[in-house]
């Protein structure tokens, strides 16, 4: 049983004089180069992608300090980079990553790397994250982030500058790839596999909630209760040389879903649901394209109270606080406490339900995707027109919201997709203290800029806990063009009532300014984080939305007027207007060494690559094999192992360790040498016999496994 004492409030983190430390790291401020005619009229496209994978023991981002310590991983993060440039030569690249949130350090310092090659700064890129809830955490801008994301404490610059080359790969990637394309877009409704899980704060909110799209029959309230509108964006490419024929190439689009159908306790990293849904609509690129890879970035909308339909099996519960009782009964003086976890076998069954769901509603999530891609065919054309309007917003000292960023004792319990171990907390298990939603969450007499928000911690959460800088102070925003589909980019996660509010003021403005866009979409989750955007009536409920809006109740206010007035400006200047980029900061906190760090570059006798066993227990596949190499941060640049099927004399590939089905564990580190580690692959009604192949990559040559038989 795994019996950890994680951090369960917001960390405190002193210095020796009783101040708070933070360290301060001013941020480039890179301003894209003015457009620039192409040679050839029409529009370009170009696509990239490059694998963001860490290796195991970087603490998982996503369910706060419940989340576990990466025991190695499953499907393989990535970023994915989009870059479009109209006849004009505006530019914009875009750029969805499988990480749970983005901060204004990567956005930043990734503009700074590509703006020499590109022209591209900060106000032309656009970083989003698809929220997955199993991605890394130990690069936030933000000391209090680093501090409080997982069960793994510590800020770490490596990490950083891993996630920055990555992005600035996928961009670079995509730049080397554009060519002649041409583009359509269109949204379809995608009901049943979501629910709004504050429902109670949702109701308040009047006029009552008017669907975007006719309502699929049979669903109940909470169903009924989000933005279906999946809006996907296909790009087909022309062909280099005398291949002049457009064919698919990806697409970009956005749908509003929290990353929370893999259970609160898994402990690898993985692309979740997301993942499948990207990899589902490149396979079907893949078949139609005979240029190899498609590309598919899914962002996500308007999803901070939007949560995938995970059954409740998936959920295994939080650790509880039980007395340590060893042989011949309770101890003389009283036992210790310690937090323990539900049992191994319950474990076992939740993750695999969480499992099953993710790979079931991806698959159906994945087909509506690939539906509406097939569907933009006939409208295909080339001559979209893309514009950029982009500020970067000071919340902290902006009047109309609260002067400091506070956090709400609903926040401390977590959301109904992962509540934390204080959730229900009673005091020597008689008396409650009132860490849920609502009801005592709510100060009975709102006073001051928070009004009903009652503050964890109250006055001390600020002076002893995230003391000056601790907590986001900006928010960097922008609306891009996309012919007549107007993207709002948002650092949050908005609520549907929030989002909704936000696109109607980007609708109104750029309408009264004498753009009539076809529709307006949040991307969300994108060039910052600061945490959850509520309406003033939901603010009221003070469920985990309300308590972790950060800047009170006048947040989603302020930030539709924010970004109305950047749809106008932009409507004004005939294209993008001046987009300055102004000078900001992080303040991360001291790095720690969390990543492995790189040692003297390897020489082929140190690398050390040998499959130790293979065996079939039922109908999984568990294969060990030992990884020696010096000075590598990552277990995957790619796929590192494949196994094989025999058919008759050919050996077929069908599967490799990006596959759903393949977990892949460290079960032993060698320290800065490598790992011992362990696939188990679930191949149900395939009979072997199999083996394991270690594929080849730059300085390792393959390693071929014995061949093992499996009924």
């Amino acid at each position: 049983m795994v019996r950890e004492r994680a951090r369960v409030v917001l960390a405190v983190s002193l210095a020796a004089s009783g101040c708070i430390a933070y360290h301060e790291l001013r941020l480039p401020s890179p301003t894209s180069a003015r457009p620039v005619p192409a040679a050839l009229p029409g529009l370009r496209a170009g696509f990239g992608r490059a694998d963001i994978t860490p290796p195991p023991g970087v603490g998982l981002a996503g369910n706060g300090p419940e989340g576990r310590r990466a025991a190695g991983y499953r499907v393989h993060l990535y970023a994915r980079a989009l870059l479009l440039e109209d006849r004009t030569g505006e530019r914009v690249a875009l750029v969805v990553a499988d990480l749970a949130q983005v901060t204004p350090n990567l956005h930043r310092l990734t503009a700074a790397r590509i703006r020499d090659s590109t022209g591209i700064g900060a106000d032309r890129l656009v970083i989003a994250a698809t929220h997955v809830h199993s991605g890394p955490g130990h690069f936030y801008a933000e000391r209090q982030y680093n501090q409080s994301t997982s069960q793994v404490v510590g800020y770490d610059s490596a990490m950083v500058e891993f996630l920055v080359s990555r992005f600035a790969r996928a961009v670079l990637d995509a730049r080397r790839d554009l060519r002649p394309a041409r583009v359509a877009w269109s949204a379809t409704a995608v009901w049943g596999h979501t629910r709004n899980r504050s429902y109670e704060a949702f109701l308040r909110n009047k006029p009552d909630w008017t669907s975007p799209a006719p309502v699929t029959p049979g669903l109940d309230p909470t169903h009924r209760a989000v933005n279906p509108l999946w809006t996907l964006l296909r790009v087909d490419q022309r062909g280099v040389g005398a291949d002049s024929a457009y064919r698919p190439a990806g697409a970009f689009s956005v749908f509003a879903v929290h990353g929370t159908a893999d259970a609160p306790e898994n402990e690898l990293l993985d692309a979740g649901i997301h993942g499948i849904i990207e990899r589902g609509l490149e396979r079907h690129v893949d078949s139609l394209s005979r240029r190899g890879a498609g590309y598919h970035l899914v962002a996500n909308g308007a999803e901070g109270d939007v949560s995938p339909d995970w059954p409740a099996q998936s959920r295994c519960g939080a650790p509880m606080l039980r007395p340590v009782v060893g042989p011949g009964g309770p101890r003389t003086p009283p036992a210790p406490w310690e937090w323990r976890d539900p049992a191994p076998a319950w474990m076992a069954l939740c993750l695999a339900a969480a499992r099953r769901y993710v790979n079931t509603a991806g698959d159906s999530l994945a087909a509506r995707a690939v539906a509406l891609f097939d569907s933009l065919g006939p409208g295909l054309r080339g001559d979209l027109r893309v514009g950029v309007a982009f500020r970067t917003l000071r919340l902290k000292g902006d009047p109309r919201l609260c002067p400091y960023p506070e956090t709400g004792v609903s926040t401390l319990a977590g959301a109904e997709d992962g509540r934390t171990r204080l959730y229900g907390w009673r005091l020597f298990g008689i008396f409650p203290i009132g860490l849920e939603e609502g009801r005592h969450a709510i100060r009975p007499n709102p006073r001051d800029c928070q009004r009903e928000k009652r503050v964890a911690l109250g006055g001390l959460q600020r002076k002893l806990v995230v003391g000056e800088h601790g907590l986001p102070e900006v928010a960097q925003l922008s609306v891009i063009r996309l012919g007549d589909l107007l993207l709002g980019v948002v650092p949050a996660e908005l609520t549907t009532r929030a989002g909704a509010q936000i696109e109607r003021a980007i609708a109104d403005s750029a309408r009264a300014a004498g753009l009539a866009p076809r529709a307006v979409t949040i991307v969300g989750l994108a060039n910052g984080y600061m945490q959850y955007v509520t309406t003033d009536a939901e603010y009221g409920e003070q469920a985990y939305e309300g308590g972790s809006t950060l800047f009170g109740p006048n947040s989603a206010a302020v930030l539709a007027e924010e970004l109305g007035k950047l749809a106008a400006s932009q409507v004004r200047a005939g294209a993008s207007p001046a987009n300055p980029v102004d000078s900001i900061a992080a303040y991360p906190g001291k790095s720690q060494a969390i990543l492995p760090r790189r040692t003297a570059g390897p020489s082929p006798e140190r690398v050390t690559r040998v499959v130790l066993s293979q065996a079939c227990a039922g109908d999984t596949l568990v294969v060990q094999w030992r990884d020696l190499h010096p000075g590598r941060l990552v277990p995957a640049d790619g796929p590192v192992l494949r196994i094989e099927r025999l058919a008759g004399e050919r050996w077929d590939t069908v599967a490799w360790d990006d596959d759903r089905e393949l977990e892949i564990h460290a079960v032993r580190s060698l320290g800065d040498r490598g790992y011992v580690w362990e696939a188990r692959w679930h191949h149900p009604a395939r009979a072997g016999p199999f083996r394991v192949v270690l594929v080849a990559r730059v300085g390792l040559a393959e390693v071929t496994g014995d061949r093992v038989g499996c009924g």
